[in-house]
């Protein structure tokens, strides 16, 4: 390419002493105000979305009284709900007219970005046991009831530090309290929490041959909310592949599960079938196509509980089922509880789907359908992929 906007190399050889020193002056010059205003431009803010997130912890927050969720970048697009004054937004990323892209209740939707406040919040902090064994207790004392324990290595949910040192703790969905003696605080950044999630799937000890792992986590048992991370393990080592949010349950995460509870499991268990109303969408999964016949069967008392059946053939087989052609079951996959040698009342129907309309399910685990095409095309049955489902404070048990 010719341009007439630089010296040419073989002219400057023929500049006199004096003419080649101002040539370079100029040259350093010029090079210094371009790394200067580079420098000037990340300042500002100008990250990308990659370096912004390890660099700081983000809260978008809604400034409006009702800000609408359409279903593109645009008031022109179709209004698929609304956020109130003051509602936190899980963000994907911005939009460059913006408008912010979020989940909004397992699905993907836009907001301006005229009406949401972004801060940047102190670094996070992570609260383990030390101990081998530390006891919870009823009260912040020596002398209060142990009510269980938890292990060393454990990620507590602290709801707050005691004037006396004690932390007051969330406890499988009740209030306890431990010891701050045995506590480390560690604060971390987006960026060292990532690495520090790695590290705990890095040092669990049930994995056995899992190669893939889906890991399901909430803040606490009570939580509708769940973050869902993708990992798969390379050369003896666990990597993040990726990262989502989801919804659970009504009532979050049970680890004592019933038939109609709307609480989903939690637990390590295997993957099942793949499912959809649809066409394969690219997995390796076995997967079986809905129809309008098919059901799920949720009666306690019939041979078949917790079984994909056909209601043409029940014959009085069962009382209860459930339809599984139905918009949240567009795709998905069976997770693996209580389907071998079911036990009757335990829990049916448990699955990893499309999110609906409530921002939560019956006891499944739900993201948008973006999410599980994305998770439905990674599984690979032959690298024995499993799915752990645990609020924070149980990841120690793994």
């Amino acid at each position: 390419m010719k341009s007439s906007n630089w010296i040419k190399p073989v002219t400057i050889w023929r500049l006199s002493g004096k003419e080649v020193k101002r040539v370079k002056k100029y040259i350093c010059m010029l090079l210094t105000c371009l790394i200067i205003s580079s420098s000037l431009v990340v300042g500002t803010g100008m990250l990308t979305p990659s370096v912004a997130e390890a660099a700081s912890s983000v809260t978008y927050t809604v400034t409006a009284d009702t800000l609408n969720v359409r279903s593109g970048s645009s008031t022109k697009s179709k209004v698929i709900g609304s956020v109130k004054k003051g509602t936190k937004l899980s963000v994907q990323k911005k939009e460059s007219n913006g408008w912010y892209k979020i989940t909004f209740k397992g699905k993907t939707g836009y907001v301006s970005g005229s009406y949401v406040k972004a801060t940047t919040s102190a670094p996070k902090t992570t609260y383990t046991v030390t101990a081998d064994t530390l006891n919870v207790r009823s009260g912040s004392s020596t002398k209060s009831k142990v009510i269980g324990s938890v292990k060393k290595g454990t990620k507590l949910s602290v709801q707050k530090k005691e004037s006396n040192g004690w932390y007051k703790i969330d406890f499988k969905g009740k209030t306890g309290y431990v010891s701050g003696t045995y506590v480390k605080a560690t604060s971390s950044s987006n960026s060292s929490s990532k690495q520090s999630i790695v590290d705990t799937v890095n040092n669990m000890k049930t994995l056995g041959n899992a190669q893939q792992l889906i890991l399901v986590t909430s803040a606490n048992s009570s939580s509708k909310t769940a973050t869902i991370r993708t990992f798969e393990k390379s050369k003896g080592k666990w990597k993040q592949v990726n990262s989502m949010t989801g919804v659970l349950g009504k009532k979050g995460m049970t680890d004592k599960m019933s038939e109609g509870s709307q609480a989903s499991p939690t637990g390590k268990y295997t993957i099942g079938t793949a499912f959809g109303r649809g066409a394969n969408p690219g997995t390796k999964l076995p997967y079986r196509k809905i129809t309008n016949d098919d059901v799920w069967v949720d009666d306690p008392a019939s041979s078949l509980y917790n079984t994909w059946q056909k209601a043409s053939k029940n014959n009085g087989r069962w009382k209860s089922a459930e339809k599984m052609n139905i918009p949240e079951y567009d795709l998905g996959f069976v997770i693996n509880y209580n389907t071998k040698n079911p036990v009757a009342g335990k829990g049916s129907a448990i699955f990893f789907h499309v999110a609906g309309k409530y921002g939560y399910t019956a006891g499944c685990t739900a993201t948008s359908k973006s999410n599980v095409t994305t998770v439905l095309k990674w599984l690979n049955p032959d690298k024995n992929p499993v799915i752990i489902q645990t609020p924070d404070s149980g990841l120690g048990k793994y």
